[in-house]
């Protein structure tokens, strides 16, 4: 077999895994293994050769590009994780599927099945809406020409191809004597690896908090086989960050560029990478370099290449933070060498005649270049997460400045405006904080994935602030570019609190990130008086039209006002936080105020769509919402339980993370504070330790007890109070007939009867194939028989995610049937009756309609030493 470039088969992650000795395998598994390999390889050659045609402008995407992520992937896993024959296999055959899909021979149907999907309508529409603004002439979308075609072919292959590559190990191709043809012609194989293998290929184009949800249990072994498990996040951290580094001469030979001619943004990226040597590990850092020089006629190429490597330096960083955050291997590279500074890049990426200077064009398309290593949008479309970014820097700002300058600890405040300029509103954030000079203006904060608070230049430019205990919200240097989720045009004012007027700056973005940012001095009367910063975005949408920032939501046609809304995103912020109403600043929030405020004040802060009467109106909820505290007197929130009408809707408060909303809560109205498990800042835990819940929850339910008259609703708090870990006291659990029973009420019940008839399941609902009436007569006139009781079905969790549910996972609170009441039930009635109480499932009369009587299976219990004729 011919093997073009460096032969991946000599590569350590080769030999590793299919040719040294292992001790845990056989050499017959590692054959067999490399076998299957090579044979997949063979026929994944055939399909990704004709991606140069169908999309020819890319840069080098053959076997070439896969074979050479053997030894990118070697670079950085030699000698620091272990990859076993059968994750070898898996890893392999997802490189070579992870970008197959860039062509119409991956889709059996060619180009009619690629026309059929979502991807080429929206194209053809976003095409035909093109064609009309621009007057160049309307066609017939069912029937495009054959130039529209040959020009979106390559975006819809492009937006496809990692979605698609999620199929290609399992789909078949028909030949022409009509056998079906697979890439993974072993049928055990491709049955059993070939999802993970879809899967690992398709997640190279996912975010890496997607990653972590979707791929977080291992795959076991394939018996007969292996013994060998499939550490699926792992492989996928490999692949996409060998992806990521494969940016060398290997993808852009000379020769080539020369016959294909690529043009725009194609060319720029093939005159970067024809010149990139490959790339080698320093200590932690991949360290890039190259053969020859950019002069002055290949600045733009060069600046692609920075804003290319810094893309890459957030993509192992953020790969980094996951695997340190599993507790197992870690890859050795952990950064990009030269990343966020053109000038240090410029050491080893070198140019010729000019300095790269110019920190503006580092965010010239930095969505584009996260987007083509494989990132999604990593906020969604939710607008009032940019104000919530904007408020977090600006909290930040202030809190360094009162580091810095030694100020008390509830000095400072960031003011939100929406003034209407001519007629256009603005989003506009002032803060008094620390301030930023032109080399933050144009460094830290245009880095995609720098956190400024975290590098060097802020222990250069803040002597000390480190030391004095400055902890900023912001780690992840990504929260400015939000803002372009808000308009295009946005403004930035800043001075130092230690300079003088004359080093205030303003920094313009005038389209976004597409265009270069310009930096100019700022008129005196423009920077906060006193030192900070200012933001202003022109907003696109109307605020107060759906979608705008002051939107209540899709379910809703209210607006609400910006005062509420600051105090719903940044409900316990711990810096003084004002709107600006009639060219008023009114205090909404106060450092600690959430706190001191009344009950009803903090829910309707948290909860801005609540009614207003309804919640003044439960002056049981107000005696209920207490303080969640530590055994030193910390405090952990400030909540009380609130069980969620419906279980699949958070309607009830939030986990914050400094201060700014993250997580809704299930069952619990109030604040917990919380700490973030992603980058975007949208999922948090909380921070309560386990016997503070405890403690916290029993009070609840003793509370609960003397207030709330509401029996059912007590029944609910229960669920909750037991899945938080706490004693229920004596709230009602069992329904008895009419009567609603605490846990003593209903031990006396059990010792004056012989015989127990209860359901778990929760109310009785219309049952249409065994009840003989009308479903409208069931549910007005159903009648509970007295000798019959049941325990509500309620889902006590908090806080729920695809990989966690808390409490749960805090106080490991064991369940029956999914209900810590009903386990609560049966232990109750083992200590009454005896463990040696019999249960059975019997039908029985559970209550009437009219005259009709109403059956269900239910649980019979009856007491050891009772004799039940039969």
């Amino acid at each position: 077999m011919t093997v073009s470039g460096l032969d991946f088969r000599q590569t350590w992650l080769w030999r590793q895994a299919f040719v040294n000795p292992r001790s845990d395998s056989a050499t017959d598994e590692q054959e067999f293994f490399r076998t299957q390999y090579l044979a997949i390889r063979e026929r994944a050659g055939h399909l990704v050769s004709r991606i140069a045609v169908d999309l020819p402008g890319m840069t080098v995407h053959d076997v070439s590009h896969l074979d050479a992520l053997w030894d990118t992937a070697s670079s950085v896993a030699e000698g620091a994780i272990d990859v076993n024959p059968a994750e070898a296999f898996v890893l392999g055959a997802s490189i070579l599927l992870h970008d197959a899909a860039m062509s119409l021979a991956a889709y059996p149907g060619g180009l009619v099945e690629v026309k059929t999907t979502i991807a080429w309508k929206d194209a053809i529409a976003r095409m035909a809406l093109a064609a009309e603004e621009s007057d160049s002439g309307e066609f017939d979308t069912s029937d495009p020409p054959e130039a529209i075609v040959r020009q979106i072919v390559p975006d819809v292959l492009r937006r496809l191809h990692a979605e698609r590559a999620e199929v290609l190990a399992e789909q078949s191709w028909i030949s022409a004597d009509g056998q079906q043809i697979f890439l993974v012609e072993d049928s055990d194989l491709r049955q059993f690896y070939g999802p993970t293998i879809g899967q690992i290929a398709h997640s190279h184009w996912w975010s890496v908090h997607k990653l972590e949800e979707e791929l977080s249990e291992d795959l076991g072994a394939l018996a007969n086989r292996t013994k060998h498990l499939v550490d699926r996040v792992k492989l996928a951290c490999v692949l996409r960050v060998a992806d990521a580094l494969h940016l060398d001469s290997r993808r852009a030979p000379r020769f080539l560029r020369t016959i294909t001619k690529p043009s725009g943004v194609s060319a720029l990226h093939w005159a970067f990478q024809e010149r990139l040597a490959r790339p080698h590990i320093e200590l932690d850092a991949v360290v890039f370099t190259a053969g020859q020089t950019f002069g002055r006629d290949e600045a733009e190429a060069w600046w692609l290449a920075c804003d290319t490597l810094n893309a890459v330096d957030r993509e192992l960083r953020d790969v980094d933070l996951l695997l340190q955050g599993r507790g197992k291997e870690v890859l050795k590279a952990r950064r990009v060498k030269g990343a966020g500074s053109p000038e240090l890049l410029a050491r080893t990426v070198k140019t010729r005649g000019w300095r790269p200077v110019d920190a503006r064009l580092q965010v010239s398309d930095v969505p584009r270049i996260v987007e083509n290593l494989g990132g999604s949008k990593l906020y969604g479309n939710d607008p009032t997460v940019a104000l919530r970014e904007l408020i977090q820097n600006a909290a930040d700002a202030v809190q360094a400045r009162r580091k810095f300058q030694r100020r008390p600890s509830n000095w400072g405040e960031v003011i939100v405006s929406l003034p209407k300029r001519d007629e256009n509103y603005w989003l506009v954030v002032e803060d008094t904080g620390i301030g930023m000079s032109e080399q933050v203006l144009t460094g830290p904060l245009l880095d995609f994935g720098t956190s400024f608070w975290r590098s060097q230049m802020a222990m250069e430019e803040f002597p000390g602030l480190m030391a004095a205990g400055m902890h900023a919200i912001g780690r992840f240097g990504i929260g400015f570019f939000s803002v372009f989720m808000l308009g295009p045009i946005v403004k930035v004012y800043s001075r130092r609190c230690d300079k003088g007027e004359e080093t205030g700056r303003l920094l313009e973005f005038r389209n976004g990130t597409s265009s270069r940012p310009i930096l100019s001095p700022a008129e005196r009367h423009e920077v906060p008086i006193d030192g900070g910063t200012r933001i202003e975005i022109m907003l696109k949408a109307d605020p107060f039209k759906p979608g705008g920032i002051l939107s209540a939501g899709s379910y809703s046609q209210k607006s609400i006002s910006l005062a509420v809304l600051v105090g719903a995103v940044a409900p316990n912020l711990d810096v003084s936080l004002a709107a600006v109403h009639e060219d008023e600043a009114e205090p909404v929030v106060l450092p600690g105020d959430w706190l001191k405020i009344t009950d009803a004040d903090l829910v309707r802060r948290i909860n801005p769509l609540s009614d207003r009467s309804e919640i003044e109106g439960r002056k049981a909820d107000r005696a209920l919402m207490q303080p969640i505290l530590g055994s030193d007197g910390s405090v952990f929130g400030r909540a009380f339980i609130n069980p969620s009408k419906y279980s699949y809707m958070a309607d009830g408060g939030w986990v914050t993370i400094a201060g700014l909303r993250a997580s809704r809560l299930y069952n619990v109205q109030g604040i917990l504070l919380g700490e973030a498990t992603t980058a975007a800042r949208d999922a948090a835990q909380p921070l309560v330790p386990k016997e503070a819940l405890a403690t916290w929850a029993s009070d609840q339910a003793r509370l609960i007890s003397e207030l709330v008259l509401d029996e059912e609703r007590q029944a609910r708090c229960a669920e909750v109070v037991l899945e938080c870990g706490g004693d229920i006291g004596a709230l009602k659990i069992v329904r008895w007939g009419s009567d609603w029973l605490n846990i003593s009420e209903f031990e006396g019940k059990l010792r004056s009867v012989e015989e127990l008839v209860i359901g778990f399941r929760g109310d009785f609902e219309y049952d249409e194939e065994r009840d003989g009436v009308h479903p409208k007569e069931f549910r007005e006139d159903f009648a509970q028989n007295a000798e019959v009781a049941i325990v509500l079905r309620h889902d006590g969790g908090v806080l729920r995610s695809s990989n966690m549910a808390w409490p749960n996972s805090l106080t490991g609170q064991p369940k029956w049937n999914d209900s810590n009441v009903a386990a609560l039930v049966r232990s109750l009635i083992s200590r009454v009756w005896g463990d040696d109480a019999s249960e059975d499932e019997e039908e029985r009369g559970v209550g009437t309609v009219g005259y009709t009587e109403i059956t269900r299976d239910m649980a019979v219990y009856r007491p050891a030493t009772v004799d039940v004729e039969i």
